[in-house]
């Protein structure tokens, strides 16, 4: 199978879920983003999200409970849990995701029923609803979680790929999701720090996109002291990226301010460390808008490509306004292969 971005997984969503009407399988290392591009791959298409966490469920979870009838036969009550057809707290109207998270953690009977859940879009009696398209996500099965094997007829039936982890996909989704600018910067500069998962080693604590986006909402927090952010940050994404985040704080602090290099965008030193280029080119890029975007365009030219590639990548995710620009027009012209993919 291939590995994607989380971009890519929710394009597969969009075109081969709903297009196709074709189970699909995410697999990939814990918090790699899975359940989070689901979600937001839901709320792009307008879908009800329907997240089930198969590791927590028994079969009869999903099959129902059997219940006898007058005429002596038994009929099986469907959980109200479950998109099934005559279940009125679902919308007809809209597409359904059925997101079987966890899938190959859960136990082999609830498997089973997972089975016929994907083949034939029904368990025993009760059918999906016709909206219904159905995701599952699990983690690999070397990287020491609770997995089990899936069975090769269930896996058959999906169409599998694996998320892997893309440094500039999350810092376009960090920016937009208000984490602060700081860690965009550490992460373009030390980006093999975004992931430090290694499931041959023992550690409670380590880097993934999840755990940093924790580490960095503790770091955000003006109301918690710097000495509890700094365990805590620790705590989610393990010792050494910690020290390394705060070493770059240290170097964050010392940056050119903005209305310097606003007010002279030719004269202004530019930086010498490379920490301190990428902290200026997420500010930059942070600050731009299309009434102040003049002399910032100077300012970048004066910088190495890469960075004012970075810096307009980011600016145009944030405030789309700045591709009308003549700045940008101009900019773009150089690097036109580079932006036309963006």
């Amino acid at each position: 199978m291939q590995t994607v971005t989380i971009p890519t997984m929710q394009a597969m969503i969009k075109h081969i879920g709903l297009g196709h009407r074709q189970p699909l399988m995410f697999w990939g290392q814990p918090g790699c983003g899975k359940s989070e591009g689901v979600a937001q791959a839901a709320e792009e298409a307008g879908a009800q999200l329907v997240d089930i966490r198969l590791s927590q469920y028994d079969s009869v979870d999903m099959r129902g409970i059997p219940v006898p009838m007058a005429d002596g036969q038994t009929a099986w009550y469907a959980p109200n849990t479950m998109p099934f057809k005559g279940n009125s707290r679902f919308d007809h109207d809209r597409p359904i995701f059925l997101f079987l998270d966890e899938i190959n953690a859960a136990s082999p009977a609830t498997a089973a029923v997972a089975y016929q859940l994907v083949n034939d879009m029904r368990v025993g009696e009760h059918e999906l609803m016709d909206n219904v398209i159905v995701i599952a996500a699990g983690n690999r099965e070397g990287d020491r979680g609770v997995t089990n094997r899936m069975p090769t007829p269930l896996a058959n039936r999906f169409t599998h790929a694996e998320v892997g982890i893309d440094v500039d996909a999350w810092c376009y989704w960090a920016q937009a999701s208000g984490l602060p600018g700081i860690g965009l910067a550490f992460m373009q500069f030390r980006k093999p720090l975004l992931t430090t998962f290694d499931p041959a080693k023992p550690d409670k604590a380590f880097a993934t996109p999840r755990t940093w986006t924790k580490a960095l909402r503790y770091f955000a927090d003006a109301g918690v002291p710097d000495d509890v952010k700094q365990a805590a940050m620790a705590g989610a994404i393990g010792d050494g990226p910690a020290a390394e985040f705060w070493g770059f704080v240290d170097v964050w602090h010392k940056m050119i301010p903005m209305a310097e290099i606003e007010r002279n965008p030719s004269g202004v030193k530019l930086p010498e460390e490379a920490g301190m280029r990428y902290a200026v080119t997420i500010a930059v890029s942070g600050t731009m808008t299309p009434e102040n975007v003049a002399p910032f365009s100077i300012f970048l030219k004066r910088m190495d490509p890469e960075f004012g590639v970075l810096a307009w990548q980011l600016a145009m995710k944030r405030d789309i306004a700045l591709c009308g620009t003549k700045e940008f027009v101009d900019f773009a012209k150089q690097y036109r292969a580079i932006f036309a993919a963006s």
